[in-house]
C-alpha cells in the first residue's frame, strides 16, 4: 500500500513543504538581516588583470541592472506563454484525438531539439575565435593573439 501514487505524493509533499515551513519559521524567529552591499564590496576577481574578455561596460552596475530587467521580463513572458497560454489553447480541442496528440508530441520534440541545438552550438559559435587561436597554436601557426599566449606562458613560468 505504501507504493501507491497517492501515498508517495503525500509523503513527498509533506517532506518538501515541511522543510520549507521549518526554514521560514526559523528564519522569522532568528533573522540574520544580512547586508548584501558588504558582500558585493568584498567580492574580488581572482585575477584582476585577466577579465576574460569583459569590458568596463560589461561590469557596470547600470548595465547589469538593465540586463537583469531584460532577462527577467522575457523569462516571465515565456513562462506565462508556456504555463498558461499554451495549455489554454488546447482547451477548445476537448478530448485529444490521436492526430491532435501527435501534433503536440511533435511540437514538444521539435522544441526539445531546438533547445538542445541552441545550447550546444551557440556557445561554440560565440567562442570560434578562441577555438581557432587554440588550434592555430597547437598546429604551429602564429595568430594575432600571440601576446595573450605569451602572457599566459609567463604566468606558468612564475609558478
Amino acid at each position: 500500500t505504501l507504493g501507491k501514487n497517492e501515498v508517495m505524493l503525500a509523503g513527498n509533499l509533506i517532506a518538501i513543504c515541511s522543510s520549507g515551513i521549518i526554514h521560514f519559521v526559523y528564519s522569522m524567529m532568528f533573522p540574520q538581516d544580512f547586508d548584501f552591499e558588504t558582500l558585493d564590496s568584498n567580492i574580488k576577481l581572482v585575477e584582476e588583470e585577466d577579465t576574460s574578455g569583459l569590458t568596463a561596460e560589461d561590469k557596470d552596475p547600470e548595465t547589469l541592472a538593465k540586463a537583469y530587467k531584460w532577462i527577467t521580463t522575457r523569462g516571465w513572458i515565456l513562462t506565462i506563454i508556456l504555463v498558461i497560454i499554451w495549455p489554454v489553447l488546447s482547451i477548445p480541442a476537448g478530448k485529444f484525438t490521436k492526430d491532435y496528440f501527435a501534433f503536440w508530441v511533435l511540437l514538444s520534440v521539435a522544441w526539445g531539439f531546438g533547445a538542445a541545438i541552441a545550447v550546444t552550438f551557440l556557445p561554440i559559435i560565440e567562442s570560434l575565435d578562441d577555438i581557432g587561436a587554440i588550434f592555430g597554436n597547437c598546429f604551429g601557426s602564429k595568430s594575432s593573439d600571440d601576446a595573450y599566449v605569451e602572457k599566459a606562458e609567463d604566468k606558468f613560468d612564475e609558478a
